[in-house]
């Protein structure tokens, strides 16, 4: 089944030894027990919610910001006819022959990528909302999170700039089962960064795409849904941090607060942002004591994590305008996880493209072998009405998912970035807009995918792409 398949592939994304357990580090921060995992499963076939909005006195916002990020969209008909051509998209038959026609720009492109590994240009302080060097610091710190497992093993700061790691927790026996999370404190800003994918644990994470509202951000809850599994490792860091990060942000006068990480992580620095954003504003929460701070967040390769509905208040309208201020995703070449979930149709591409190649290389357990069957075992269900049934409400929640705010995208390493924006699946763009995410199309590529695959995913920050070189760093 190629959705399941697809799935599968944005779980996969580890940059050194797929679930392969890590040792464990002593860490200067406590170690707490999760008490309780909540796990929910349900289907609803209806429309409309039940739930009465007694409680809900403000006017909804008529043609208000959110309402301008969900509009233009094609009518219902339309809608559904695409619905279906991209779920046949995922029924049976075998992927064509890949075919490469390359114009002579784009080969004169890759004559012309250096082989240092470092990227050309760095993204400007329009794109992003931080000086180019506040980005390196980001995508340095997002490096380390893989690569160091103690504190004792972090190095940020340059000969010119002195960055301090505040805290490390790679959460001891659960390490396995969370991802690490470490905070770093730069002048009057701290950087609140998380580990992207590495264990099996965070590939069942990166697939547990069901949107959910939370108490965070109550006062928004019924227009904003986020990535439930992710949500969950993003509140136990805060919960289980926040006097220590407070006290520290207000002794030393924080006037800054970015959220950053790769994968994974770039998906922890979104709900971060919504999280953080939600709880400073909000005057009963201990957060409130870090009102005027600003937080935004410097996210790399990130999975989209936000659903919004058309019902926003004026004060929903407003927080929303500031998430899209204050966010950015670093995407490069053909990764796929960007556009996980609701860019279906590149999704598609990418697993047609590498066919051969899974079904030669991909290091799966001959179980999962069998449930992702290329060959056609599984495909065969999806004939019946029940799973196209299924797998076609899959489809349409994935496809309400968007990135908010800038998506900073490289053609190649030394390309200058193009900055584009996410108007979701089924956006008409009746102005003819250049600059949308969704217009920039999987490209076929002549090699092994596979091989490209990781590159695609990690050279932002492993490259060293846009983190500092390791010959740069001191403690």
């Amino acid at each position: 089944m190629k959705l399941l398949l697809s799935v599968f592939l944005l779980a996969l994304t580890n940059p050194t030894n797929a679930f392969a357990p890590t040792a464990l580090a002593k860490t200067r921060s406590s170690h707490q027990e999760m008490s309780a995992w909540s796990w929910s499963f349900g289907y609803n076939k209806g429309k409309e919610s039940l739930i009465p909005d007694e409680d809900d006195d403000e006017p909804k916002s008529k043609g208000g910001y959110t309402s301008t990020l969900l509009g233009d969209q094609v009518d219902s008909k339309t809608m559904e006819k695409e619905k279906k051509d991209l779920l046949s998209r995922f029924g049976k038959g075998k992927a064509p022959n890949k075919t490469v026609v390359q114009t002579k720009k784009q080969a004169e492109a890759e004559w012309e990528v250096k082989d240092d590994g470092i990227f050309g240009c760095l993204p400007t302080k329009e794109m992003t909302g931080v000086e180019p060097e506040m980005t390196q610091l980001c995508a340095t710190v997002s490096t380390q999170m893989y690569n160091c497992k103690s504190f004792e093993e972090f190095k940020l700061s340059t000969k010119d700039v002195k960055t301090d790691l505040f805290l490390y927790d790679n959460h001891g026996d659960l390490n396995d089962g969370t991802s690490p999370f470490g905070v770093a404190i730069v002048g009057k800003t701290m950087i609140l960064g998380w580990r992207g994918t590495s264990t099996l644990a965070d590939g069942l994470n990166d697939a547990a795409a069901s949107p959910q509202s939370s108490l965070a951000w109550r006062k928004y809850a019924k227009t904003i849904k986020a990535q439930g599994a992710v949500t969950s490792i993003v509140h136990n860091d805060l919960a289980n941090h926040e006097k220590a990060i407070i006290r520290r942000a207000k002794k030393l006068c924080i006037t800054e607060i970015i959220t950053t990480g790769q994968s994974l992580g770039g998906a922890c620095a979104q709900i971060g942002l919504l999280t953080l954003r939600a709880q400073i504003e909000d005057k009963t929460s201990p957060w409130n004591a870090l009102e005027g701070v600003n937080v935004r967040s410097i996210g790399f390769c990130g999975p989209m994590t936000t659903v919004l509905l058309d019902n926003a208040t004026s004060a929903t309208d407003k927080f929303i305008e500031d998430l899209v201020k204050n966010s950015c995703n670093i995407v490069y070449k053909n990764d796929v996880v960007p556009r996980g979930y609701g860019y279906m149709s590149f999704i598609h591409d990418f697993v047609d493209d590498a066919a051969d190649d899974l079904n030669k290389a991909v290091p799966v357990p001959r179980i999962l072998k069998r449930i992702i069957d290329s060959h056609g075992m599984i495909e065969d269900l999806v004939d019946s009405a029940f799973e196209n049934e299924a797998v076609g409400a899959l489809i349409e929640v994935f496809s309400q998912y968007r990135h908010l705010g800038n998506i900073v995208y490289y053609s190649s390493e030394d390309a200058e970035p193009r900055v584009l924006k996410d108007m979701g699946a089924f956006h008409k763009n009746t102005s003819g807009d250049k600059s949308l995410f969704r217009s920039v199309k999987y490209i076929p590529f002549k090699g092994n995918v596979l091989d490209e695959f990781m590159s695609w995913h990690m050279d932002p920050i492993m490259g060293p792409g846009l983190a500092y070189p390791p010959k740069d760093l001191m403690k």
